[in-house]
């Protein structure tokens, strides 16, 4: 996986002082559904150094970074818990047609089924659901997007046997009725890509997992960690210079 597609110069400011920050709330005595599906969202957020200059002046932007960050990125992804008592593929089609559809993949009358326990060494505990990573336009194109959601499968995974997600186009264009079928499957290859680089492989229905047991996603969380290292040394040269 490259670092970046895109001049390091173009980024908008050091992606070593990036933070993400999780949020997730609920009454003490859940209702409805809340124990069987959490929604957890992940704000990527940009924090400038209260103290630092930049070498050509500090801008706006730099203002509106510091203290509390500026949001540059979010994620949100989803735990569906076993043994609620509740039908989860009820509850999940209930908050979404999307979510509903990946968890058809992987359910059978409401236990994993099958296919499922043949590719994930160990079938039992709940399921994370990777559902959405957006990035502000000019943070696009570097490579980010692979980073952020491997960390926040590693904070959010405990306790899971899987991660599923379906790759699909992230951010619609302008014009929605100038999408073709094949710009939509470009797109949907593409994302296929990154999500394989921290880890998923292809099982049903456009649907990828992710085992939890195996070293192959602590591997690949390395070296995304690596990858945006490297970007930030690149950028932190590019700035002196």
């Amino acid at each position: 996986m490259s670092v970046s597609r895109r001049p390091v110069s173009e980024l908008p400011g050091d992606p070593a002082c990036l933070r993400l920050v999780y949020t997730h709330g609920r009454p003490v005595i859940p209702y409805d559904f809340e124990d069987t599906l959490e929604d957890w969202g992940v704000s990527v957020r940009w924090f400038h150094d209260e103290d630092a200059q930049c070498a050509g002046g500090c801008t706006q932007a730099c203002e509106d970074s510091k203290g509390e960050g500026s949001e540059v990125g979010r994620l949100r992804l989803w735990r569906l818990r076993d043994h609620t008592g509740a039908d989860r593929g009820m509850v999940a089609d209930a908050e979404s047609g999307g979510l509903g559809g990946i968890v058809a993949t992987v359910l059978h009358h409401d236990e994993y089924s099958a296919a499922f326990a043949e590719v994930i060494a160990c079938p039992v505990g709940d399921l994370l659901i990777l559902d959405r990573v957006f990035l502000a336009e000019p943070w696009r194109g570097f490579g980010l997007g692979p980073v952020f959601a491997a960390e926040a499968v590693r904070r959010l995974s405990a306790g899971c046997c899987a991660v599923a997600a379906e790759p699909g186009v992230g951010e619609w264009l302008d014009n929605r009725e100038d999408i073709t079928g094949a710009y939509r499957a470009t797109a949907t290859r593409k994302v296929a890509a990154l999500w394989e680089s921290i880890g998923f492989h292809p099982f049903r229905n456009g649907v990828q997992l992710l085992d939890t047991s195996l070293q192959e996603p602590d591997d690949l969380l390395r070296r995304r960690r690596n990858d945006l290292m490297e970007l930030s040394a690149a950028y932190r040269q590019h700035a002196a210079g």
